[in-house]
């Protein structure tokens, strides 16, 4: 398989199936419906990559960076995206106070979907499996091995509340560490689970008013010691093609985000989610936790659909919200080679700051290894190539922050984990070990 110059790198594999619209046909169904999208998150990297000329505009507003939106023009039809609707109020008062529709799902099924707890509720009804689970409840709790049956290995332990950090989730090796963790939250109704130490996946996909769109799968980076303090912390992602997993385990990851999102669908949930799953053996599928939000594995999933000539995620969230049935098609592509890290900060009292980092932009790792940039980003990730990274803040600019907040977003045309690793990615590749100290030296000059 060949390459065109400017191209990101091609896994060398057969083609992967992903669902969505048609480009031109969605194109033609958006412009009829609106003029522009406006989009609310704290850095516009999703909103590039989801860019086209034949689309209505994405107008970004990262309120912690810029402040302002951009292009807004009177008397146009005009809607309102936004990263996690349901974190907050942020996004909802930034719609209304800029008279737009905000197309976001249901707020009582969103809680219900997000509830790490209770979200098992959904998986049952669903026919999906999780890994086998026990809540502690708030009161009254039973001595804390009484929580640890005999046969798991390992226990994992979830607060309710563990929206897009992480941070709320913690490894209990024995039932004494398993004690001091129920003990740090001695008020709240928690999920203990039994730990399974297979790769972490993410599949991304939309729910319509008449079906479920399945888009592309990714191997989830959690707790990599590099890049977050936080055992459970999110540290990026890496798309991955049909041969990329053992046995049935893609396939399966699909058809549970699949069955996850028409029970969703019949309980009222429109738009872009993710399903967050492990995998148990040799190809089993574990679902873990709902994300009923765009994650921000979301703009590598983009940059997929545009090569499988499908609408770019963003936009099938808006044709979902707004039009009763979507005309949702199974495409092939050979699944592009791109991966994103997450850097978070290491320690607290603001000596970690966004104003530290290297500049946002297109950076090319030269043969000394320093971090050469930062230039125009170009078409972003649609020309991005080996050798090259594209660098997004993450943060608020000069403001303090807290070990594990975000700080920078690094895109890469390569690899960063073996994606074929039997076991959850806690280690990068030295390629991407290369790039975080590159990026490193950058930010301190």
């Amino acid at each position: 398989m060949t390459t065109a110059p400017g191209e990101p790198m091609l896994s060398e594999q057969v083609p992967t199936r992903i669902e969505g619209v048609a480009h031109d046909e969605g194109a033609k169904l958006l412009r009829e419906l609106v003029d522009e999208i406006h989009w609310f998150d704290r850095s516009p990297f999703l909103s590039a990559s989801a860019a086209a000329p034949d689309l209505p505009p994405v107008l970004p507003t990262t309120p912690a960076l810029s402040g302002d939106p951009v292009g807004r023009r009177g008397g146009a039809r005009r809607v309102g995206v936004a990263f996690a609707p349901e974190h907050g109020t942020a996004a909802r008062d930034w719609a209304a106070g800029r008279g737009l529709p905000l197309l976001a799902a249901d707020a009582a099924v969103t809680a219900l979907a997000g509830d790490k707890i209770h979200a098992t509720g959904i998986f049952r009804a669903a026919g999906v499996q999780t890994p086998e689970t026990l809540v502690v409840p708030a009161k009254g709790r039973a001595p804390a091995a009484s929580y640890w049956p005999a046969h798991w290995p390992a226990a994992v332990v979830q607060r309710r509340a563990n929206n897009l950090t992480g941070r709320g989730t913690w490894p209990a090796r024995d039932r004494d560490e398993l004690a001091r963790r129920l003990a740090r939250v001695p008020d709240e109704e928690l999920r203990v689970s039994r730990l399974v130490e297979g790769p972490s996946l993410t599949v991304s996909a939309c729910v319509a008013g008449d079906r479920v769109a399945v888009s592309a799968v990714s191997r989830q980076l959690v707790g990599v010691p590099e890049l977050t303090p936080h055992w459970g912390g999110h540290c990026g992602n890496q798309l991955l093609g049909a041969d990329d997993l053992p046995g049935a385990a893609y396939e399966r990851a699909r058809e549970a985000a699949r069955a996850v999102g028409e029970e969703l669908r019949l309980r009222g949930y429109r738009g872009v989610f993710g399903l967050d799953l492990v995998v148990d053996g040799a190809d089993r599928v574990l679902a873990v936790e709902i994300n009923p939000r765009f994650q921000t594995v979301v703009s590598l999933v983009q940059r997929a659909e545009r090569a499988a000539g499908l609408l770019p995620s963003l936009a099938l969230h808006v044709l979902a919200c707004l039009l009763p049935s979507v005309p949702v098609r199974t495409a092939a592509v050979a699944m592009p080679s791109l991966a994103q890290l997450v850097s978070c900060a290491r320690d607290g009292g603001g000596r970690e700051v966004v104003d530290s980092l290297p500049a946002p932009g297109r950076y090319r790792l030269a043969d000394d290894g320093s971090a050469r940039g930062p230039g125009p980003g170009g078409d972003g990730l649609t020309d991005l190539a080996p050798g090259e990274a594209l660098v997004w803040w993450q943060g608020r600019p000069g403001g303090p922050v807290a070990p594990g907040d975000e700080l920078l977003l690094t895109q890469l045309a390569e690899p960063v984990t073996p994606p074929a690793a039997t076991a959850r990615s806690r280690a990068l590749l030295p390629g991407a070990r290369a790039w975080m100290a590159a990026l490193a030296a950058a930010g301190a000059r």
